[in-house]
């Protein structure tokens, strides 16, 4: 779904331009993750700065940047073929973090790439406190894919539900990446699917007892051949890094598919 600010733009602006001019703008909005907003501008600054037609222009927002290129023609099909080519530069510079050019939110570009591959999935959360499974399960058809989800906020629960080692709590703390792989590999292997992905981390506003300090998240993913573990450092309200963690799972997952279908 198109967000406010794209709204806006396609039901005031550009009737208005229209009315001013026999050109045709079409807009086209590509959508990031996986890196910073100024390691995005450093990669496409040119672009930005020697624009004319297309035009492109960032947008950040809860984490995620959107760019918009539009292009003028008194032609479609010539403004069309503009957006193709302008499109085009952008994902060789960009890669594999462009995720969408149809609006999609990443949960929504995730679940279709899970259902698409078959993979199946479930999911252990502590932190996000059920943000990843509630964001995913937003999307139909999602059941044929996704197992279960359990918020294991307790130690207690992560032993318990997810067979989390005490040794490792009392070792490493519920916040360490050893905890985030117990975790991860133990919901996969309960719900015998395909992939198993944990969050464990400190949203704040207050730091842990171990002084490990308010951002501080790991995103793990399992699989039968292994697991991988993310750090995060991340900054801003309790409200912020939780959205940002559930983010980053969504994040890990696409990239692991999108390596799993091209290694078929």
């Amino acid at each position: 779904p198109p967000t406010e600010m794209q709204s806006m733009f396609e039901e005031t602006v550009f009737p208005y331009l229209r009315t001013k001019t026999n050109e045709k703008l079409i807009s086209r909005y590509l959508k990031v993750f996986g890196t910073g907003e100024s390691d995005i501008e450093e990669k496409i600054i040119d672009l930005v700065d020697e624009q004319t037609n297309p035009t492109i222009a960032p947008y950040a927002k809860d984490g995620e940047i959107m760019l918009r290129i539009t292009a003028s023609s008194k032609d479609e099909k010539k403004a069309e073929d503009l957006l193709d080519s302008m499109e085009k530069e952008v994902r060789q510079r960009l890669g594999n973090m462009v995720y969408s050019s149809k609006g999609e939110q990443l949960e929504e570009v995730v679940a279709n790439m899970l259902l698409s591959a078959g993979i199946t999935i479930s999911i252990a959360e502590s932190c996000t406190g059920g943000m990843i499974s509630s964001r995913l399960t937003d999307v139909p058809g999602i059941s044929k894919v996704f197992s279960r989800g359990i918020v294991s906020y307790s130690n207690e629960s992560k032993m318990e539900n997810l067979g989390v080692l005490p040794e490792t709590l009392k070792k490493f703390g519920a916040v360490s990446q050893e905890t985030a792989v117990e975790m991860a590999e133990g919901i996969r292997k309960r719900a015998q699917t395909d992939l198993g992905i944990s969050v464990t981390g400190i949203a704040g506003p207050d730091g842990d007892v171990d002084g490990k300090p308010v951002g501080l998240v790991y995103v793990a993913l399992s699989d039968k051949s292994g697991c991988d573990c993310r750090e995060l450092r991340l900054a801003g309200s309790r409200d912020k890094i939780r959205n940002m963690a559930t983010l980053h799972a969504f994040d890990m997952i696409r990239r692991y598919v999108m390596g799993a279908v091209d290694n078929k």
